[in-house]
């Protein structure tokens, strides 16, 4: 007796994350699934010769990102208001200003930068297919660069995240956005992962460094990976007559621990003691080093300034923004471990926050 069954109910296949509508057989513990599905989920041009019984399955790499594009770009929003700051952008008139964003949850939750929705009124909220809904600012944090913003609709499609670990240099970056005019809504660029865990002057938090084209307006719109599974915000660039595409993005593991932050909290926890520290001088430059930050300034008794801390619960600190890296790693609401050095001696302690 044969052992085949069709499975259509029972068994689900996905590719790249979406379910394959097609029936699935089961023949002797081998799952089936009709190869036109499959390719043709993969973005793959699928044909069938009758005359010679061949099936001819053709993918190029162009195949590959519309498919991603398409997939994509109903989780990619428009972001747009009135200017309501009375910084250089006033001397406008009230101008219309806009970014981007992306659903990260069905019921209308979006994530997009800070910078975007800061004194911004009227906020609106244009989705891929056009329609237009108000918004409502819930969170925003300038630190981080991250906001989150609500509209009221269901059954959104909320974008995949990628896992931190497989956000590496010289894979493929998509940025999908709104720059400089509407008119170019959820348009695309492509580039790879230029470096990570870059580090700013004046950045809070590590950095995604990209070769994809970066412009205003792009900014809080995703950039994915080839799976089109969101890797880092989009944020900022370089802009210079001598610097071409250099672009930044805020990394995964930042953006799923704002979330988180703020589903949790409704803030970032973050400690209420304030430190200032300079770095040294080969971390103002970029080059590796082994040496602590010093501090300027402190506001707890433990510290003093020209103390040098080189670790924060066990991680080890080079800069200001490894130090922040560490407290969000780490922090959680109870003292932290610092060590340190004063006069050339090592020393431990612990601070309450």
């Amino acid at each position: 007796m044969g052992g085949t069954v069709f499975a259509q109910n029972s068994t689900k296949v996905y590719v790249n994350g979406m379910r394959v509508d097609a029936k699935v057989i089961m023949d002797n513990g081998t799952t089936y699934v009709p190869l036109r599905a499959v390719g043709e989920s993969l973005g793959a041009n699928v044909s069938w010769d009758a005359a010679t019984s061949t099936a001819y399955v053709t993918m190029t790499e162009e195949d590959v990102i519309a498919k991603l594009v398409a997939d994509a770009s109903p989780s990619v929003v428009a972001i747009v208001g009135n200017y309501a700051g009375t910084g250089s952008a006033y001397q406008y008139n009230n101008p219309t200003v806009h970014g981007s964003g992306v659903i990260y949850k069905s019921n209308g939750y979006i994530i997009t930068n800070a910078h975007v929705v800061d004194e911004i009124k009227n906020l609106t909220v244009v989705m891929n297919d056009g329609t237009t809904l108000p918004g409502k600012v819930l969170f925003s944090d300038t630190d981080a660069d991250l906001a989150v913003v609500k509209v009221e609709k269901l059954g959104l499609r909320p974008i995949a995240m990628a896992a931190p670990e497989t956000v590496v240099s010289g894979k493929t970056a998509i940025a999908i956005g709104t720059p400089i005019s509407l008119s170019m809504r959820n348009t695309v660029t492509k580039g790879i992962v230029s470096g990570c865990d870059v580090s700013l002057t004046g950045s809070y938090y590590k950095l995604l460094q990209t070769d994809a084209a970066i412009n205003p307006g792009n900014s809080g719109g995703p950039l994915l990976n080839s799976k089109g599974e969101l890797i880092g915000i989009n944020s900022s660039k370089f802009v210079s007559a001598e610097i071409d595409n250099i672009g930044f993005a805020i990394p995964i593991d930042t953006v799923q621990y704002v979330i988180q932050q703020f589903e949790t909290n409704g803030y970032i926890m973050r400690p209420s003691f304030q430190i200032e520290f300079d770095e040294p001088w080969e971390t103002k430059i970029g080059l590796p080093t082994q040496k602590g930050i010093t501090v300027k300034k402190s506001s707890v008794s433990q510290l003093a300034v020209g103390d040098v801390v080189t670790a924060i619960n066990g991680i080890a600190v080079h800069s200001v923004a490894d130090w922040n890296e560490a407290l969000k790693d780490t922090y959680s609401g109870r003292a932290i471990t610092v060590s340190y050095q004063r006069n050339n001696v090592a020393a431990e302690t612990k601070i309450n926050g």
